[in-house]
C-alpha cells in the first residue's frame, strides 16, 4: 500500500492514549501497534488468547486507508469453536493527524470466559496491518477482571443466543426455506441469510453446504466478485472442516482468491503443502507448476520460479504421449517466461521491451497481463528512457491493485513518485 512507503506512522498515531477508553481500570488484553509503516488488508487473522475470566470493556481497529479513514461499520469476535459474539455497531473515531474514522471502537461489555478469540472486521480492505507484528490486523482490546461484571457462568451479551443442536437443526431448516422462496437475484437478502444459518447453527446439518453455497455467491454472483469476503468464508471452513470432503476444493479457491489479491505469502504456503504430493500423473501438472512459478515470481523469488518454468519446458516438450491437453500452449508460455527472466538478468531493457510489447499486443479481447508483468514492461521502459511511457504502465499497474496490496503496486507506487511526485496518485 502506498500509504505505508510514503509515511511512516508510529505507535503514538495507531491507537493514540487520546483515543482510549476512559474507564480508570481498563487494562491491555491485547494491543498489535507497533513503530511501523503500514498497509491495509491483514493477511493473518488477528486473535488474542485469555487465560482467565474476563470482561471486555473496548475494541479498537485503526483504519489508516491512505488517510482517508473508512466509514465505521462493525466488530465482532469468533471463538475457536466458531461461536459468534456481536457485532456490535462501531464508533469512528479521528487520529491524532485529525483523519476522520481512523479508528473504530466498540464497547462490548462482554464476559469472556478462557481461550482464544479471532477479532472480525466488518471492513478488511481498509483495515491496517503491520508487518513487523506478522501481517495482523492493528487492534486494541481493553478488559478487566471478573470483578462486579455479571454473575452469570456462560459469556453474556445481548448480541449473543447460544441454541441447543436441536434449536440449531430447526433454525437451520428455517433459514434454508427463507433461502429457497428468496428472489433469486436479491443477493442481499440471501448473503444475510446464509450468514445468519453459519452465525446461530454452526453444527447443523447445513452449516457446511451454506459455505459452499454462500462462496458461489461471492465468486459468481457479485459483480465485481467479493474476493475479500469469499477469502474470510474459505479461511472459516477451512479452520472448521480441515478433513471434509469438500476441502480440497475450498482450499483450491482459497489459492485462487490469494493469487487474484496478489497475497503472494498466502498462496505460496498453500503451494508448499501441494507441490511435494504433485506428480506428473495429474493431468493439471502442467497448469499447477505454471501457476505455482507464478506465484513465486510474484512474492520475488525470481530464480525458484525460473527452475519450476524450466521444469515445465522439459514436461511439455517431452510430452510425446498427449497425457497433458494444450502442451504446446504451456510450453510456450513457460519458453516465454524463461526469456522474459534471461533478459532481466542481462538487463537488455530495449529487447525486454519489444517482448512484452509483442506479447501484450497478441493478447485476446478478454485477456489480462499479469501484475508482475506490466511492473516487469514498465521498469524496463523506464531503464529504456521512455520515461513518459513507463509513467502510463506504472499507473496501470495501480489500476490493477487499486488498494495497493501487492509488492508489486507499492514498488510502482514508488517509482511514480520518484519519477512524477504525488500527482502520480491524483
Amino acid at each position: 500500500m502506498v500509504t505505508g512507503i510514503r509515511r511512516p506512522l508510529l505507535v503514538a498515531l495507531l491507537l493514540s492514549a487520546a483515543a482510549a477508553p476512559r474507564a480508570e481500570q481498563a487494562a491491555v488484553v491485547f494491543d498489535s501497534s507497533k513503530a511501523t509503516p503500514v498497509e491495509s488488508v491483514p493477511l493473518q487473522p488477528t486473535r488474542f488468547t485469555l487465560r482467565e475470566r474476563l470482561s471486555i470493556g473496548s475494541i479498537k481497529t485503526f483504519h489508516w486507508n491512505g488517510g482517508k479513514g473508512a466509514t465505521p461499520g462493525s466488530i465482532a469476535l469468533q471463538s475457536r469453536d466458531k461461536r459468534l459474539f456481536g457485532p456490535w455497531e462501531a464508533e469512528g473515531l479521528r487520529d491524532a493527524q485529525g483523519v476522520e474514522n481512523a479508528y473504530w471502537e466498540v464497547k462490548p461489555d462482554l464476559l469472556l470466559e478462557p481461550g482464544t478469540y479471532t477479532i472480525l472486521d466488518s471492513d478488511p480492505v481498509t483495515w491496517s496491518r503491520n508487518r513487523e507484528r506478522g501481517n495482523i490486523g492493528i487492534a486494541r482490546v481493553l478488559g478487566q477482571q471478573e470483578t462486579a461484571v455479571v454473575e452469570s457462568e456462560t459469556p453474556t451479551s445481548a448480541a449473543v443466543t447460544v441454541l441447543t443442536p436441536e434449536q440449531q437443526q430447526q433454525r437451520a431448516d428455517e433459514l434454508f426455506e427463507q433461502i429457497r422462496q428468496a428472489d433469486n437475484f436479491d443477493y442481499a437478502q440471501i448473503e444475510s441469510l446464509y450468514l445468519e444459518l453459519l452465525r446461530d447453527c454452526p453444527d447443523s446439518e447445513q452449516a457446511e453446504e451454506s459455505y459452499f453455497r454462500l462462496s458461489n455467491l461471492y465468486r459468481l454472483g457479485m459483480d465485481p466478485p467479493e474476493l475479500g469476503k469469499l477469502r474470510d468464508l474459505l479461511e472459516a471452513y477451512l479452520a472448521r472442516y480441515p478433513d471434509s470432503d469438500l476441502a480440497a476444493e475450498m482450499r483450491e479457491r482459497l489459492r485462487r482468491v490469494y493469487e487474484e489479491t496478489g497475497q503472494w505469502s498466502a498462496a505460496l504456503e498453500i503451494y508448499e503443502h501441494l507441490i511435494p504430493d504433485l506428480t506428473s500423473e495429474n493431468p493439471y501438472y502442467l497448469v499447477i507448476l505454471l501457476d505455482y512459478a507464478r506465484v513465486l515470481e510474484g512474492s520475488g523469488a525470481r530464480e525458484r520460479a525460473l527452475a519450476v518454468y524450466q521444469q515445465v519446458a522439459q514436461s511439455a516438450a517431452g510430452d510425446t504421449l498427449g497425457r497433458y491437453d494444450m502442451n504446446e500452449l504451456w510450453l510456450r508460455a513457460a519458453q516465454e517466461r524463461i526469456a522474459i527472466i534471461d533478459l532481466h538478468q542481462q538487463e537488455r531493457w530495449p529487447e525486454l521491451v519489444v517482448a512484452y510489447r509483442k506479447q501484450f499486443d497478441n493478447m485476446g479481447f478478454a485477456e489480462m497481463p499479469q501484475i508482475q508483468e506490466l511492473l516487469e514492461y514498465a521498469q524496463a521502459l523506464e531503464q529504456s528512457g521512455d520515461r513518459a511511457e513507463a509513467i502510463k504502465r506504472y499507473r496501470q499497474v495501480l489500476r490493477t491493485d487499486q488498494r495497493y496490496q501487492t509488492r508489486q503496486a507499492q514498488q510502482a507506487s514508488v517509482r511514480l513518485e520518484n519519477l512524477v511526485g504525488s500527482a502520480a496518485f491524483e
